[in-house]
């Protein structure tokens, strides 16, 4: 038996294209909200069928409070909310293993509605063997350090190359196939429920034979490109950054959680300047 977390995201979910989808308050949000939930039911169900002896769901999207939790699977522990020390892998330190679901990727990767962590704030971000990170890869490097495997990845295709890349034990699930920024192809919901189901199986014969490894990063900095040069200003105010020019700076904690924690801090302080 294992203990597994899902940290869940939006966009790389099937039929999320939109902007008007995001947040509470958009014409589509409860669309959104009903995907979100049941991607996740699927992927709850499966990790229980085959054992599971506990699930935590880490609702990890805008304000974090999207997943219903009245329809969520009720043999589930529900995690949301917004702000959280280590944002969206929060509360996996007694997880065996982790799931990502809805995950999306760069802006420099393309697909659909692509950023890393916040598309107002973060142009690109870059980890040691990486040039242009994803929100996938930095949580990665996150669980790594804490010990934590990412055994299953699931999201828009424009990540698999990635995730084949960096974790190629996990398994990967495309859920939607990129035609532009602001649109997506999903194919019939029963064929993603299969290929969902499919994959939670491999995954959970890979843990169990011990095929899967945490991803550690090769050295603890984070290098920041910011939209703006305030936000690298603002940046500047914090220890442990070096400021490398107008728009970039670079984290340089000696652990990568530091660093990690640390750039979830240099976001929310950006933003105080965008409202």
């Amino acid at each position: 038996m294992a203990k597994f977390y899902i940290s869940v995201d939006a966009e790389g979910m099937p039929w999320v294209p939109s902007r008007y989808m995001m947040m509470p308050g958009d014409v589509l949000y409860q669309e959104l909200r009903e995907i979100m939930t049941r991607v996740t039911n699927i992927v709850v169900d499966e990790l229980y069928i085959h054992g599971a002896e506990e699930v935590i769901v880490a609702d990890s999207h805008g304000a974090m409070v999207n997943i219903d939790p009245f329809k969520l699977d009720g043999r589930a522990s529900l995690l949301r909310g917004y702000p959280r020390p280590t944002s969206m892998i929060i509360g996996a330190e007694e997880a065996d293993a982790a799931v990502f679901l809805g995950y999306h990727s760069s802006p420099q990767q393309g697909g659909v509605l692509a950023h890393t962590y916040s598309g107002r704030i973060i142009q690109r971000v870059r980890v040691a063997g990486c040039d242009a990170a994803t929100e996938y890869l930095l949580n990665a490097y996150a669980l790594g350090e804490l010990g934590k495997p990412v055994v299953l990845v699931a999201g828009d295709e424009a990540l698999r190359e990635h995730v084949g890349k960096h974790t190629p034990w996990a398994e990967f699930v495309a859920l939607k196939k990129p035609v532009s920024f602001f649109a997506d192809l999903t194919g019939p919901f029963k064929t993603v429920e299969e290929d969902l189901r499919a994959a939670v199986d491999r995954a959970y014969k890979k843990l169990e034979k011990g095929e899967v490894k945490p991803l550690t990063p090769e050295e603890p900095w984070i290098e920041v490109e910011f939209k703006r040069p305030y936000h690298a200003d603002i940046a500047t105010l914090f220890p442990c950054v070096e400021r490398l020019d107008g728009v970039r700076v670079k984290l340089t904690c000696s652990k990568y959680l530091d660093n990690f924690k640390m750039l979830e801090g240099l976001i929310a302080a950006a933003y105080s300047f965008e409202r």
